[in-house]
């Protein structure tokens, strides 16, 4: 079988102008994981089907991100509590673009997913009024708690309003600690209008026995570094990433 980044190369490419049609800011996410040997069948099996974004000739992109909490990490515990209509908080560094996003994911009590983001400009005012309108935090009870880094290949259906994305070599630091690496694993999220139907890249899930399972990298990225916190909610998840990539990490 060819390599993976054989097969990328062989793609369809699609600019960020043309994927603006399928931007879904308002969207269904579905996630999914799996070992990163699996990836190439996958990718053979939809290409297609699918164009890869390019930008700048790069395929493969790089990806920085910090988040945010407050001292007693009310959206950690949120999501330790399953509450909905909860908040992440992020700066998000696209490293080949060289563009930087101060971003609010918003999760309802109806299972959509808004984000709203402005470009980071180190201009306070704006960034508190951004945080103020956007959530019912204020930006001075928020302060930095974990960081990651990873690749991501970004997808769009021809035919479909769907796009996919593709995280891989993901790795987690807190700006202190040595650098935790989940590199052999694959988080793969389809968003989507509701309604949609299967698509190509749904069906080859399915035929690999891959289905859908929640993975936060907020939440991964907490656990690793501050395994004193309350994670019951999330065990499960973090022995089911072990046995995935038949590591010890989590």
């Amino acid at each position: 079988m060819e390599s993976l980044e054989e097969i990328i190369g062989a793609m369809d490419a699609v600019s960020l102008k043309d994927m603006d049609r399928v931007s879904l800011m308002d969207r269904v996410d579905t996630k999914f994981y799996f070992h990163e040997r699996l990836l190439p069948t996958i990718l053979m099996s939809i290409k297609k089907d699918y164009k890869v974004l390019e930008i700048l000739g790069e395929r493969f992109m790089r990806y920085e991100s910090d988040y945010y909490d407050t001292a007693d990490m009310k959206m950690l515990s949120w999501h330790q509590n399953g509450k909905l209509n909860r908040y992440k908080v992020r700066k998000r560094r696209y490293l080949v673009s060289g563009e930087a996003f101060l971003e609010v994911k918003f999760k309802s009590n109806k299972g959509i997913t808004k984000k709203t983001r402005r470009r980071d400009e180190n201009n306070s005012s704006k960034n508190e009024s951004f945080i103020a309108e956007n959530t019912p935090f204020k930006l001075v009870d928020l302060e930095h708690v974990i960081s990651n880094q990873f690749q991501r290949l970004m997808l769009v259906n021809n035919n479909n309003a769907e796009r996919v994305t593709i995280d891989l070599n993901l790795g987690f630091h807190n700006g202190c600690d040595p650098l935790l690496s989940l590199k052999d694993l694959v988080v793969l999220e389809i968003k989507s209008e509701r309604h949609l139907g299967m698509t190509e890249l749904q069906r080859s899930l399915k035929f690999l026995h891959i289905y859908p399972n929640g993975f936060s990298k907020f939440i991964t990225g907490m656990y690793m570094f501050h395994p004193e916190l309350k994670f019951n909610r999330f065990k499960s998840r973090f022995l089911s990433v072990n046995k995935t990539i038949e590591k010890n990490l989590l």
